[in-house]
């Protein structure tokens, strides 16, 4: 398998975010997500325009689109740093959403090369990066671990029935 690109969300992307959250392996962490077009239009609207703090990449493999990354700064969003307590780290959430490449050790290069290929080069003054699965997700938590974060903190974000594991890795692990 070749390299990863990773490409800013463009409108055009949409059908396929849709259908990536909708599909059966990605349910149980995305049951909250829109089901259509004109619904991910309507709740990602300021990320397609740039003038959110979270920015969404279509992550692309050979050529095919496979899945998403979005990362914002943890001070962005109050609750969200209240609960993570890292103002200095920059968090990410990923998802391969074609179901025929989940479990094929994708997601480990894929999130190595972005914390690599792109947050590294977009956020050169953060220490850490940080993503949060939800702590029943094992298959991403294991992934996480893989590329070498460290589980820690368990949080309960607002309006979610579960709480999060906040997974930690130093930025001097991908550059």
């Amino acid at each position: 398998m070749g390299g990863f690109e990773f490409r800013r969300l463009v409108d055009a992307d949409l059908s396929d975010l849709v259908r990536w959250m909708s599909a059966e392996h990605a349910q149980p962490w995305f049951w909250d997500e829109p089901r259509t077009v004109d619904g991910a239009r309507r709740i990602y609207a300021n990320e397609l325009d740039g003038t959110s703090a979270t920015r969404m990449w279509i992550v692309e493999l050979d050529g095919r689109r496979i899945g998403y990354v979005q990362d914002y700064p943890v001070k962005a969003y109050d609750d969200y740093a209240v609960r993570v307590q890292d103002l200095e780290a920059i968090a990410f959430d990923y998802l391969i959403g074609e179901p025929d490449l989940v479990d094929r050790g994708i997601g480990t290069r894929m999130i190595e090369a972005y914390c690599r290929d792109v947050l590294c080069r977009d956020y050169p003054e953060a220490p850490r990066f940080v993503a949060s699965p939800d702590v029943r997700n094992k298959r991403s938590i294991r992934v996480l671990e893989k590329c070498g974060f460290v589980p820690g903190l368990w949080i309960q974000p607002e309006s979610v029935n579960y709480p999060e594991i906040v997974c930690t890795a130093p930025r001097t692990l991908f550059e």
